[in-house]
């Protein structure tokens, strides 16, 4: 159709007038329908309602997303909560109040990022115009706010709920700050840095409101990974700052470090619109916004986790510091699983310098090639954890640098005479390990296991769950041993926490811990994403990120 095939015929003209200026459809769906009605793009029919002198764009903005365009944060907060809400969709009644009170509890100024999505089939729509639920209403967000020298609120970015990658194509959007955009799913990224500036972050934030998908291909992924939930941002000084996503499970209770808010109450009444849909209510049918709750939230203090993953150690280029905070957080919330991965470094007979004589000589000098040494720091250095009942030493890829040594060197070849008996002990270890027809585990979990029998020392292919987590896999090996990745793993309908990347993540289910290694280790030069962070799984089941920044993790302790 031509614009003057709509113009010059009475028909069509119209039909397009009463149309665009049918206010008890949406906006939104008025454009589609002219959009189908001329087989034109939006651009072009928002156009001809120009010519037509028919454009309403004021009264197409809600009042109070105009409103939420010019919302300002509390400079006095030191502490930020940001999470997303959805247009006509109620919110997560016990959720919302849970996140409130928590709020108030460590003084906390709260944004709601104001989220768009257009949904035909809705069973919660029931208005002539885009609004949000009037709870959300005194924090609804959609300007952009620098909070902090390194952190920004990207309230100002609207992102579609059901994309597979909310954050794709916005890496660059904040300059060098550390980012949090509002979005139902819960995805981490880290950005590469040039050395000497703070680790980038970028974050979504979760919802608090309810699902409320189409039904559709993409709408039905996006309602699988919903998540009730937000980020915290917290503000130490003008330097310094620690961000951390909080997940909910369905009932809308949470963890946060060792902080646990419950909502405690009963059901008060189911609430109906008609006849027909309380005659149809059923346990199928159920909504949250049928019932009504009364009560309150109750906040206490956890004393355990069930699993704590640490990040890469590398002990001998490990952060003594990084590891000594870890190690008075497992104090203080006592894990029933401790997870590690990377204990043993292999710097002394590492393959990658083995024929680079210059590093060789350094090595020699600094007395760098010493691997009985290395191999004394690590096992002395996981003499702390030897207090807790479930220790896991995940099989990782540099504890095979011992292995492949063994394997493609020649003891009477090496560029130092020190390692050689170690050299002739560890191949006779390992060629009883072969013709013993068991699973061959390698040298590292047989050191470990002579000093730490209690330690559980998994191999290549070994699961181990934790809470309907697989925590057994340490990233570097993919699915037919390709290279792992997190994109790679979140197709395998499997919750995992793995290692190796030194660079934390999550790809909604998929999470990877950083490293507690120092930052810099010279072969990570130029730009970098790594970054000090462990992986806690809280008692309901859901994961977060403890990421260090300048030794420290957080202000509530």
């Amino acid at each position: 159709m031509k614009f003057k095939d709509v113009k010059e015929d009475s028909d069509n003209l119209s039909f397009f007038t009463k149309t665009y200026k049918n206010k008890t459809v949406s906006y939104d769906d008025r454009i589609d329908i002219l959009r189908e009605f001329t087989g034109k793009s939006e651009r072009t029919v928002r156009k001809w309602a120009v010519k037509l002198n028919l454009k309403e764009r004021v009264d197409s903005i809600p009042k109070e997303l105009k409103e939420a365009k010019n919302k300002v944060f509390n400079k006095d907060k030191k502490r930020f909560i940001i999470t997303w809400a959805q247009n006509n969709t109620p919110i997560h009644e016990r959720f919302f109040t849970n996140m409130k009170t928590y709020a108030k509890k460590i003084d906390a100024d709260i944004h709601v990022i104001a989220g768009r999505y257009r949904n035909p089939t809705s069973v919660f729509v029931d208005a002539k115009h885009d609004h949000w639920h009037k709870a959300v209403k005194p924090y609804l967000d959609a300007n952009r706010h620098d909070i902090h020298k390194y952190v920004s609120i990207m309230s100002d970015i609207k992102i579609q709920p059901t994309a597979v990658n909310p954050m794709n194509g916005l890496q660059g959007v904040s300059g060098i700050n550390s980012c949090v955009f509002g979005a139902p799913k819960m995805q981490m990224e880290m950005i590469p840095v040039l050395e000497g500036n703070k680790p980038k972050m970028m974050l979504t934030s979760g919802a608090c409101t309810v699902n409320n998908y189409t039904d559709s291909k993409a709408g039905k992924k996006g309602e699988f990974h919903h998540n009730l939930g937000f980020v915290i941002v917290e503000i130490k000084d003008d330097e310094t700052f620690f961000v951390r996503q909080v997940t909910a499970t369905d009932d809308g209770n949470f963890n946060d470090l060792n902080y646990n808010v419950s909502f405690i109450g009963k059901v008060k009444k189911l609430k109906f619109k008609t006849l027909s849909e309380k005659l149809q209510w059923n346990d199928d049918n159920f909504r949250v916004d049928h019932i009504e709750y009364v009560g309150k939230t109750k906040i206490k203090k956890n004393k355990k986790v069930s699993a704590i993953i640490l990040g890469d150690i590398h002990y001998g280029h490990h952060d003594q510091r990084v590891l000594d905070k870890t190690l008075n957080f497992m104090d203080k919330l006592k894990p029933e699983n401790v997870i590690l991965h990377d204990i043993f470094d292999g710097y002394s007979i590492s393959h990658h310098e083995m024929k680079d004589p210059f590093a060789q000589y350094s090595k020699e000098i600094h007395n760098k090639n010493n691997l009985g040494k290395e191999i004394d720091e690590m096992l002395d250095g996981l003499k702390p954890f030897e207090k807790y009942d479930n220790v896991i030493v995940v099989r990782s890829n540099h504890d095979d640098f011992i292995d492949r040594w063994l394997k493609n060197g020649d003891w009477k070849q090496q560029p130092t005479p020190k390692n050689s008996l170690l050299y002739m002990d560890y191949s006779g270890r390992l060629l009883k390990q072969y013709s013993s027809g068991d699973d061959i585990k390698g040298i590292i979990p047989e050191l470990v296991n002579e000093r730490y029998p209690k330690f559980k020392t998994l191999g290549r292919s070994d699961s181990y769950r934790v809470n309907g987590w697989e925590l057994g896999q340490h990233g570097d090996v993919g699915a037919n041993g390709s290279r792992g990745s997190l994109n790679q793993f979140r197709k395998l309908n499997t919750k995992m926490v793995v290692g190796h990347y030194h660079s934390p993540g999550r790809k909604e289910n998929v999470l990877a811990v950083g490293t507690l290694t120092k930052l810099r280790l010279g072969y990570n030069k130029g730009p970098s994403s790594w970054a000090q962070s462990n992986i806690i799984i809280h008692e309901d089941g859901k994961p977060q990120h403890i990421t260090f920044i300048d030794d420290e993790y957080t202000t509530l302790f």
